[in-house]
């Protein structure tokens, strides 16, 4: 065990949202008691709340600075209140007036952000295992006016890019970096970045803006400590930096944990269970995701049977989850966008709950497939 928080037994879906650990909650509930007032103010509640902010903000330049490998000062990170409104803002900064591409598998709330800015948006294809074609990028012509959006690792699949080879080819990058942060090795080639404080346990409605020295981006609007276009959301600022600081030190052990979970689920399922396809890379990838297609029955009556037995998973696309289309990543791919489950970890899962799981899945499976007939 770790310091930090448990899920609730039999939740695989932290793709979806982490617990906040009380340490979190404490820093959030103390923040709103000391920096209520708004931070533009003169008078000293007000300078009270830009400091508290300030020193959250240069918090978590320390921690993407360690996380990364680059250096990065407070004054070059910036806050929106959820990934479109980043991926938009962080379009409208880069100076030079470049194109944009992204590639088929982005998030449609990057996708949309940055089509709002660009309606140009081009998208690149992707092989069946979600790596974007690297000659495709080396025959789009001068890379100078030319911005790559590309996630660092699919929330979906799991499959993680190449980001050297893609800076080396001379793009700027802007990096989606969901489940990524503190999970797998960022490095320096990235131009800005994006990551959601949920994802490491911080609360909803903080997306961090992190931006290279000498990149040629401005912000796009006045900012208050970072924050974009809006009064600073303080108290969420404060808890976003304290999940980070409790995540990273645990990064390690926690991400070669649920690398071995990942292997495991996947050789249990495919042994337990026929005609199982499994989209993503086995290699190239996040730690603590697998997506799974099994034939012959709905995804979502898998998660709904799953859900009685106490086991809370995903199904179809990251990005809609509320929708009834098929997932765009998996079409993208070429992949069976039916009987689709996508299994994420939380901190500190057990091989005690993954057996567990497989058992429930094979249980499921039977039964439904027995529905139809089979």
């Amino acid at each position: 065990m770790s310091g930090l928080p448990p899920a609730p037994a039999g939740f695989l879906d932290a793709v979806g949202g982490l617990p906040m650990a009380s340490s979190v909650a404490a820093a959030y509930a103390r923040a709103a008691e000391l920096a209520w007032a708004d931070p533009v103010r003169f008078h000293h509640l007000g300078r009270q709340s830009a400091l508290v902010l300030d020193t959250a903000r240069a918090s978590l330049a320390t921690g993407i600075s360690h996380a990364t490998g680059a250096s990065i000062g407070a004054e070059q990170v910036f806050f929106a209140p959820n990934m479109r409104m980043a991926a938009l803002w962080a379009g409208q900064g880069f100076l030079g007036a470049p194109s944009f591409l992204a590639s088929a598998i982005e998030t449609l709330a990057l996708i949309d952000g940055l089509s709002e800015h660009d309606p140009g948006l081009r998208t690149l294809g992707v092989d069946s295992h979600g790596f974007l074609d690297q000659s495709v990028l080396a025959d789009l012509g001068p890379s100078d006016g030319l911005v790559l959006a590309l996630q660092a690792a699919n929330v979906e699949i799991g499959t993680s890019q190449d980001l050297n080879a893609c800076s080396a080819a001379g793009f700027r990058l802007l990096v989606d970096a969901s489940q990524c942060l503190g999970r797998i090795p960022l490095g320096t080639n990235w131009s800005l970045l994006l990551a959601a404080a949920s994802d490491w346990g911080g609360p909803v409605g903080v997306v961090v803006l992190a931006v290279q020295p000498n990149t040629r981006w401005s912000c796009p609007l006045p900012t208050v400590g970072g924050w974009i276009g809006s009064r600073a959301d303080v108290p969420a600022v404060v808890a976003a930096a304290t999940a980070l600081e409790l995540t990273l030190p645990e990064a390690q052990h926690q991400s070669t944990q649920q690398f071995a979970l990942i292997d495991r689920l996947r050789t249990s399922i495919r042994a337990a269970i026929s005609d199982v396809t499994f989209a993503g890379d086995e290699h190239a990838r996040l730690p603590h995701i697998l997506n799974c297609s099994i034939l012959y029955v709905s995804g979502e009556a898998l998660v709904l049977e799953l859900d009685r037995r106490g086991f809370a998973v995903a199904t179809g696309s990251a990005c809609v989850a509320d929708s009834d289309h098929a997932s765009h990543v998996l079409a993208a791919i070429g992949g069976f966008t039916g009987g689709n489950l996508r299994i994420s970890l939380p901190f500190d899962c057990t091989e005690e709950t993954a057996d567990s799981f497989v058992d429930a899945l094979v249980e499921v499976v039977a039964e439904l497939r027995r529905g139809t007939g089979l």
